[in-house]
């Protein structure tokens, strides 16, 4: 038996790049869409993940993920991020109802490239290629989720504020400083549950049941 996961660390690697990168992207490329230049002058209207990069989020935190994974000592969790995308909401052609959208674009690109997943996974027949896309719609699933919790800065948090007052809405953003707290409360406390509900919406997805069993029980073997 290997001694190392490879396809764990492709699967999640891939995942994790695919799912923060495009995700901020698609912030920065909805928003100029929308009328803000502003991520186009900042050089983040571009697919080199160095432009969107963030030193912890984007290479420590996931990299000690990674590295966990590939020697079968998986952490139990990985999550990433990239730098946030800049956005004036003044700029957009119509600020509360564009900045909703912008904030969405994240999410939901990160739910789009588990969708395009699921096509691919229903034509593939290669457990091993079929383990890493499966990898790869956990993880985006996985930051999905975790990026329409109402936490700030999260962008659950900005959907949210376009529906407070502007006192409430400064108050849960003062909360921000607290987001790596609230992370570990989250998958020391609600790992299961997220679990639960990642499996909810990726499993109809990928679709064959008895192919994602498969798949799964050769990830557990795997391990």
């Amino acid at each position: 038996m290997s001694r190392i996961d490879l396809y764990g660390f492709l699967g999640v690697g891939l995942g994790l790049l695919v799912g923060m990168i495009g995700h901020e992207l698609a912030h920065a490329w909805v928003a100029v869409r929308l009328g803000d230049p502003t991520p186009r002058m900042m050089g983040r209207l571009t697919l080199n993940p160095k432009a969107h990069a963030d030193p912890f989020g984007t290479v420590i935190l996931p990299g000690i993920a990674l590295v966990s994974i590939l020697f079968k000592s998986p952490l139990g969790f990985f999550f990433g991020y990239a730098k946030p995308v800049t956005i004036h909401p003044g700029r957009l052609r119509h600020p509360r109802r564009d900045a909703l959208i912008v904030a969405l674009a994240g999410p939901g690109f990160n739910l789009l490239v588990v969708a395009l997943i699921g096509v691919v996974f229903r034509r593939m027949s290669s457990l091993r290629v079929l383990d890493v896309l499966f990898l790869m719609a956990q993880v985006n699933t996985y930051l999905f989720i975790i990026n329409i919790l109402p936490f700030p800065p999260l962008d659950g948090s900005k959907i949210l504020t376009r529906f407070l007052s502007p006192s409430a809405a400064m108050k849960l953003e003062s909360l921000s400083q607290y987001l790596i707290f609230f992370l570990i409360a989250l998958f020391l406390i609600f790992s299961s549950v997220i679990a639960n509900v990642a499996e909810a919406i990726y499993t109809p997805i990928l679709g064959n049941p008895a192919v994602l069993s498969t798949v799964v029980g050769l990830r557990w073997a795997a391990r």
